[in-house]
């Protein structure tokens, strides 16, 4: 007798198979981690046959890079709402919070992005995370661009984000205070941070 699924199935609405087995893939991802991520168990999640997931996905490769794009934009919307409503602590340290938040609560699924954007094979991973990039530099570029020329503080922002990449690495396998990316621990990494970029770096005359 065929065991009966405990997943939670979702309502099925037709036109948006895609966003529910997006959807699907993340929750599943955050609740059992990279190995629950099957096609057939995603198909599940979402109420639809497993069948359908290949109308909308040529296999489960291109379904993954479709949840790093879906999770790109989501960080590029953080870092954007930081940036325009929280500026008055620093644009910096605003987008950075945004951005160390994202890492704390969904780990998994920012592991998942950025092995898909180094496989280097899809143009719209790497596209949405040219986009999370871009909220990034300007939010640096509007703390450091009237200390340091243009070009410079480009440079600043692209070192922030390989920093933030590095910083990740270290909080993602656990070797930080507490096994994870604790409050404390990356205020005062940013707060460091700042405190070598204005010391080390003089404006420009």
């Amino acid at each position: 007798m065929r065991a009966i699924s405990l997943e939670r199935r979702q309502p099925y609405h037709v036109g948006n198979v895609r966003g529910q087995l997006l959807t699907a893939a993340r929750d599943i991802l955050h609740e059992n981690g990279r190995a629950g991520l099957s096609l057939r168990a995603i198909a599940d999640r979402a109420g639809v046959a497993p069948g359908t997931v290949y109308y909308h996905y040529a296999d489960k490769a291109a379904l993954l890079a479709g949840l790093a794009v879906d999770g790109f934009r989501q960080l590029a919307a953080a870092m954007r709402v930081a940036y325009e409503t929280d500026g008055d602590q620093g644009w910096l340290r605003s987008t950075g919070a945004a951005y160390l938040n994202f890492l704390r609560q969904k780990p998994e699924l920012y592991e998942l992005m950025f092995e898909a954007l180094d496989a280097g094979r899809r143009e719209d991973v790497a596209a949405a995370e040219a986009e999370a990039f871009a909220v990034s530099r300007a939010a640096i570029l509007a703390d450091f661009a009237d200390r340091h020329p243009p070009e410079l503080a480009s440079s600043i922002a692209e070192t922030i984000w390989a920093w933030g990449r590095g910083v990740a690495a270290v909080a993602l396998s656990g070797t930080l205070p507490g096994q994870g990316p604790e409050d404390g621990a990356m205020d005062s990494v940013v707060r460091g941070l700042e405190a070598l970029i204005s010391t080390r770096l003089e404006p420009a005359e």
